[in-house]
């Protein structure tokens, strides 16, 4: 499976602002990779010592996906802090450096506040904007796919889902965080939901970039949800709806019937219902339910694929029991059998805190 892309994968272009201090221009090394780019603007500030300058930035003057601030100080040295105004999250601060490089995710609604204070001796400040040409500017995304994708980046793959949910909450139509959000439901076996999703996403506004990704996750899902006969994929549908939204009970009250129903089930359809039925015990900390159910999954499931997903769940599941043992051997068997990169991440993080917590044990 494809895994989501990075922002260093998606972002085309970036935008390089170069500060030069004490007068001393620097060659900046990604304009300089790049001979299209152009200078947007520039400006020239003379600051004495210990003296601030202090300006915002906002998506209007910028409109690119993500740029890069770089603050030259040649023989002299600079502070330098960016905060995000929005939030109002510090995303770079250092102190007497004689060179700052902050790449900064961008996007519609964005605005940054930027100080530069000067050290010890008075000295010539150059601001400039170097970007691609402004007629082949892509378009940007939203802020809170933005913070999503940074989030992703770091691994913090759930917060990462969670400002993709928003950004529809706020946006019904933002078809980036349509796709993202796809991607994650992919990852975590909601095939359905993630196929409705991208079609949705599909139907909108999208970039090449994105358009070309949601085409390969449409036709992956329609590889992943094929096995299962019509009553099944609606009973799917709305009990992975339930889970999304927590409503355990609700996705049992689908699940069960289903299983014990007269249709005839082939093995996939039958460990997908099981795989549904272990995470909905999951949820209502019926464990040992739970474990059972994950059990019989495995017993009908002929991928590979199929084995990793219902180990990473069993993983998660052990873990919430304490039992880190065997957590610890199911993570590494859902990793064996190869996991969505979102997933890998997760069953990584969590087998290094086994391992802390087992050594602190010992």
């Amino acid at each position: 499976m494809k895994s989501i892309p990075h922002p260093g994968q998606i972002v085309s272009f970036l935008l390089t602002v170069v500060v030069v201090c004490g007068g001393l221009a620097a060659v900046d090394p990604v304009a300089a990779q790049n001979e299209n780019w152009e200078s947007w603007s520039a400006e020239s500030y003379t600051l004495e010592g210990r003296e601030a300058f202090q300006f915002k930035v906002r998506f209007e003057d910028i409109p690119v996906r993500q740029w890069k601030l770089t603050v030259n100080g040649g023989d002299f040295n600079c502070d330098l802090s960016v905060l995000r105004v929005n939030g109002e999250s510090l995303i770079y601060y250092k102190t007497d450096e004689s060179r700052h490089e902050v790449l900064v995710p961008w996007g519609i609604d964005e605005e940054i506040f930027i100080a530069i204070t000067n050290r010890e001796h008075k000295g010539a400040f150059v601001v400039s904007f170097v970007g691609p040409p402004k007629d082949q500017v892509q378009a940007a995304y939203s802020y809170l796919v933005n913070r999503s994708l940074e989030a992703f980046a770091s691994g913090r793959r759930l917060e990462a889902e969670d400002h993709c949910q928003q950004a529809l909450v706020e946006n019904p139509d933002d078809s980036v965080a349509k796709v993202l959000l796809a991607g994650f439901l992919r990852d975590r076996h909601f095939y359905d939901r993630a196929a409705t999703l991208v079609d949705d996403a599909l139907a909108g506004d999208l970039s090449d970039d994105m358009r070309r990704l949601a085409e390969e996750m449409r036709t992956e899902l329609v590889q992943l949800r094929a096995p299962l006969p019509a009553p099944v994929r609606n009973g799917v549908v709305d009990a992975e709806r339930h889970l999304e939204e927590g409503n355990a009970e609700e996705a049992l009250d689908i699940v069960v019937p289903l299983l014990e129903s007269d249709l005839k089930l082939d093995s996939a359809a039958r460990s997908r219902l099981w795989l549904l039925r272990g995470q909905a015990l999951d949820q209502l900390e019926r464990n040992f339910e739970a474990v059972d159910a994950f059990t019989q999954a495995l017993t009908f499931t002929r991928s590979k694929s199929g084995q990793a997903m219902i180990y990473f769940h069993m993983g998660s599941l052990f873990m919430e029991m304490d039992n880190y043992t065997q957590a610890q051997g199911a993570y590494t068997i859902a990793l064996e059998h190869g996991l969505p990169s979102g997933l890998e991440l997760r069953a990584r993080e969590a087998l290094g805190e086994i391992d802390r917590r087992l050594s602190s044990e010992r």
